[in-house]
C-alpha cells in the first residue's frame, strides 16, 4: 500500500512540475562599470576610481566577494551578494552610493550600476571571431565595415556587437573659460 501511494504521489508532483528551457535564474551580482573619457594607465584608474568605489562598497550589506579589474579607458567592479539578498533593494542602495561617490571622483570617470541580466545572455545564438594580418585595428576596421553590415543585413538578426581592437575616435575637449569668453 505504501508502495502505490509512493508511485501516486511521484505521479501527481511530475505532472504539476513546472519546466522551461530557460529557467528564470537571477545571479545575486551587481556590476559597476567605471569609464574613462581620456586613456589613462591602470593604476591611475585603479586609484582614482576602483579604490574610491571599493571603499565605497565595503560599507554595503550581504556583501560576499568584490573583484575589480582597472585598464586604461574602462574599469570594472564585480559584487556578488549572498544567496538569499533581495537584489532589487541591494541595487537601489549600490545605486545610491554611486551616486553620492560621482561628484567626488575626477571629472574623466562616470560610474554606471548594471545588474547581471541572463535574459539576454540566452539570446546569444551566435559568436564569431575574426583573425587577420596586419594587427588587431585593422581588423577590427575590416570586420566593422564589411562584416557586421552583412550580418545586420539578415532577418531575424537583432543586433551585432563588435569587440577588441580599438575604435578610431576624435575627442574635442572644450576650454570652458575660451568657450565662456566666446559666449559658447
Amino acid at each position: 500500500m505504501l508502495f502505490i501511494a509512493a508511485i501516486l504521489l511521484r505521479y501527481i508532483s511530475w505532472k504539476h512540475l513546472k519546466m522551461e528551457i530557460f529557467p528564470n535564474a537571477e545571479l545575486p551580482m551587481l556590476f559597476i562599470q567605471v569609464s574613462s573619457q581620456i586613456e589613462v594607465t591602470p593604476e591611475h584608474m585603479e586609484q582614482e576610481a576602483i579604490v574610491p568605489v571599493e571603499s565605497m562598497i565595503a560599507g554595503l550589506e550581504n556583501i560576499e566577494r568584490i573583484e575589480s579589474n582597472a585598464g586604461r579607458r574602462q574599469g570594472s567592479v564585480l559584487i556578488s551578494y549572498e544567496e538569499r539578498t533581495d537584489l532589487k533593494y541591494a541595487y537601489l542602495k549600490l545605486d545610491e552610493q554611486v551616486s553620492s561617490l560621482r561628484g567626488t571622483l575626477p571629472d574623466e570617470f562616470s560610474l554606471q550600476v548594471v545588474k547581471i541580466d541572463l535574459e539576454s545572455a540566452n539570446n546569444t545564438l551566435m559568436s564569431l571571431q575574426a583573425r587577420g594580418s596586419g594587427g588587431i585595428d585593422r581588423v577590427r576596421n575590416y570586420v566593422d565595415q564589411h562584416i557586421s553590415p552583412e550580418l545586420e543585413n539578415i532577418e531575424g538578426v537583432a543586433a551585432v556587437n563588435v569587440f577588441g581592437g580599438r575604435q578610431k575616435s576624435v575627442d574635442i575637449i572644450l576650454d570652458k573659460a575660451a568657450c565662456d569668453a566666446y559666449n559658447i
